[in-house]
C-alpha cells in the first residue's frame, strides 16, 4: 500500500484525506445532533400499539406510537418507553393501573404524550421517553369517535331497535356475558340467588376491556342467542372513562341493537352512559342492580298471578252462591207445581165421588117411586103393569145412560184440565231451567278442582281453611297441600323462613319445589 501512495500523482496526493468514523463516534455525533435539535421535550401524538397487557406491573414499559395513512395501515412508527424513575417522578403510574378516574393508556387509543427524544448511542436506537400525558386530548378523540358512532346509529334507526324486542313475562333463563370470576359475576349471581325464584344462568366469558372486547362480546352474543336464553346481561365493574370507551365501538353497538333477544347492560359507571347502554333494551348502573331488575319483573308477574287467582276464587264463590240461590228457587217452584197437580187430582176425585153419590141417590129415589107405584097398582092388570114396568125400565136405562154420559164428560174435562195444568205449571220453569243449566256450566268451569287439574295446589292449615299468608304460620303448625291426585302433610319446623312461604291460594305446582323444613312449599320455578 505504501508503494501505491508513492506512485500517486501530485494532484491525487493533494486530495484531502477522507474522514473515517468509528461506530461509537458516529452514534455519539448523532446523539449530540439530536440533543441540539431537541433540547427540550416535545409533544407527540399517535396511536398506542404493542403495549404489554401487564404494563401496570412492569417497572419499565416499552410500546410503539403509530401514525396510520389513508389505507388504515401504519405508515410511520416510533418506539416509546415509560421508565420506572419517570413514572414515579411525574406520577404517570395512574395512567397505567387505572387509578386515574378519566383515562388509562391502552392499545388502539390515540394519545398525545410529552416526550424526550432520546438516542442510545451504544445500540444506535432512538426512542421517545414519556414524561407527561395530555389526557384531555385522548378523551376528546374518544368523544369525537363516540359522536360519529351515535350519528351512524341514528341514521340507521338502530338506537331503539333492541328496546322494541318484547321482554319475556318470566325471564328465568339468563345469558350472562362478563369476565369469568370477576366481582361483577359474583355480584350478579348473588343478587339472583337472594330471590325466591329459580333463575338459571348461562355464563359466557369475554374481555371487558381492551382491543379484544368487541370481538369477544359479539361472539358471546351469538352463543347466548343459540343457547335459547330469555334475556342477555352484559356487565362489568366500574372503571375510567377510557376503560368504558371500549363499549362505544360501532360494531358492538350494532350487534347489541340487532340482537333478537332483549339485552340488559350493567357497565358499572354512575356518571356516563356508554353507547352500549344507549342501544340496549335497558341499562342498569351495577351488576347487582341488573339482578334486581330481573327479580322485579318476576315479582310483578307473580303478584299479577296471585291477584288474578284471588279474583277468580272470589268470582267462583259468588257464582256458586248465586247458583245455590237459583237452585233453591227452582226447587220451590217444582214443589209448588207438584202440589198444584196433587190438589187438582184431589178435586177430581172429590167431584167424581159427589157425582157418583148423586147418581146413586137419584136411582134409589126412582126405585122407591117404582116400589110405591107397584104397591098402589097392586090390582092393576098385567098389561098395565108390564107397560109400566117397561116404561120404568126405559126411564131407568135412560137415567143410567145420562148419568154415565155426565160422568164420562166430567172425567174427560178433568183430564183436559189436568194436562193443561201440567203444561202451565212447567212453562214458567223453562227459562229458569235454561239459566240454571248455564250456571251449572259456569260452575263446572270455575270449579277449583279444574285449577288443580291444571297444575295448581291449595295449602290448608290444621283448621281446614286455606293459608292466605305465611306470616301467620308458627313452628309445629301442620299444613296440608292438596294436589289433583292427592294431598301431602307437612309441618313447619323451628328456624324455617316462614316469611317466604307460599300462600294458601291456588298456585302452579308444575315447577321445582323448594324445601320448607320437613315439608314442601310450592314456588315459581
Amino acid at each position: 500500500m505504501n508503494e501505491f501512495f508513492e506512485n500517486d500523482t501530485p494532484e491525487e496526493a493533494a486530495t484531502p484525506e477522507r474522514k473515517v468514523l468509528t461506530v461509537r463516534q458516529l452514534n455519539e455525533d448523532i446523539s449530540s445532533a439530536i440533543a441540539r435539535a431537541f433540547p427540550r421535550s416535545v409533544w407527540v401524538r399517535g396511536e398506542v400499539q404493542r403495549l404489554p397487557q401487564d404494563a401496570a406491573r412492569r417497572t419499565h414499559v416499552y410500546f410503539e406510537l403509530h401514525e396510520t395513512g389513508g389505507s388504515g395501515a401504519a405508515e410511520y412508527q416510533m418506539s416509546a418507553s415509560l421508565m420506572g424513575w419517570d413514572r414515579q417522578r411525574f406520577g404517570l403510574g395512574r395512567y397505567l393501573d387505572g387509578t386515574d378516574p378519566d383515562f388509562q393508556i391502552a392499545n388502539q387509543i390515540e394519545v398525545c404524550l410529552e416526550c424526550k427524544v432520546d438516542f442510545y448511542a451504544k445500540f444506535g436506537k432512538m426512542s421517545l421517553k414519556v414524561i407527561g400525558v395530555d389526557k384531555n386530548f385522548a378523551l376528546g378523540r374518544l368523544e369525537a369517535r363516540r359522536r360519529q358512532t351515535l350519528a351512524y346509529l341514528e341514521a340507521q334507526d338502530l338506537m331503539q331497535l333492541n328496546a322494541q324486542v318484547p321482554m319475556p313475562e318470566l325471564p328465568l333463563k339468563v345469558g350472562l356475558i362478563t369476565s369469568p370470576g370477576s366481582a361483577a359475576e359474583q355480584d350478579f349471581r348473588t343478587g339472583l340467588a337472594a330471590s325466591r325464584w329459580g333463575f338459571t344462568v348461562n355464563m359466557t366469558g369475554a374481555k371487558m376491556q381492551g382491543e379484544q372486547l368487541q370481538a369477544e362480546v359479539m361472539r358471546a352474543l351469538d352463543k347466548q342467542v343459540a343457547a335459547g336464553v330469555d334475556v342477555i346481561v352484559i356487565t362489568r365493574g366500574g372503571g375510567s372513562r377510557a376503560d368504558l370507551s371500549w363499549f362505544d365501538q360501532q360494531d358492538l353497538a350494532v350487534a347489541i341493537a340487532r340482537c333478537p333477544l332483549p339485552v340488559i347492560t350493567a357497565i358499572g359507571h354512575d356518571i356516563d352512559r356508554s353507547i352500549a347502554d344507549l342501544v340496549a333494551h335497558d341499562s342498569c348502573k351495577t351488576p347487582t342492580a341488573a339482578a334486581e331488575y330481573l327479580v322485579d319483573i318476576i315479582d310483578a308477574e307473580a303478584a299479577r298471578l296471585e291477584e288474578a287467582t284471588e279474583r277468580l276464587m272470589l268470582r267462583v264463590e259468588e257464582v256458586l252462591g248465586e247458583a245455590a240461590e237459583r237452585v233453591a228457587v227452582e226447587e220451590r217452584l217444582a214443589r209448588a207445581a207438584t202440589g198444584a197437580v196433587l190438589r187438582a187430582r184431589l178435586r177430581y176425585q172429590e167431584a167424581a165421588g159427589r157425582l157418583q153419590h148423586l147418581v146413586s141417590r137419584s136411582l134409589a129415589v126412582r126405585h122407591q117411586r117404582l116400589a110405591d107405584l107397584q104397591a098402589r097398582l097392586g090390582n092393576s092388570t098385567i098389561g098395565h103393569l108390564a107397560q109400566g114396568e117397561s116404561r120404568l125400565g126405559r126411564l131407568a136405562q135412560g137415567m143410567e145412560s145420562r148419568a154415565l154420559g155426565l160422568l164420562l164428560a166430567a172425567r174427560n174435562g178433568l183430564a183436559v184440565q189436568q194436562r193443561r195444568l201440567a203444561r202451565e205449571a212447567v212453562r214458567p220453569l223453562e227459562p229458569w231451567s235454561r239459566r240454571l243449566a248455564g250456571y251449572e256450566t259456569q260452575t263446572r268451569l270455575l270449579d277449583p278442582r279444574r285449577l288443580l287439574q291444571r297444575g295448581y295446589t291449595i295449602t290448608m292449615g290444621s283448621d281446614g281453611k286455606a293459608v292466605q299468608q305465611a306470616e301467620g304460620l308458627a313452628p309445629g303448625d301442620k299444613l296440608t297441600t292438596v294436589f289433583v291426585d292427592g294431598r301431602i302433610q307437612s309441618i313447619v319446623q323451628p328456624g324455617a323462613d316462614v316469611g317466604t312461604n307460599s300462600s294458601g291460594k291456588a298456585q302452579k305446582s308444575g315447577g321445582k319445589k323448594g324445601k320448607t323444613d320437613a315439608g314442601q312449599k310450592t314456588l315459581f320455578r
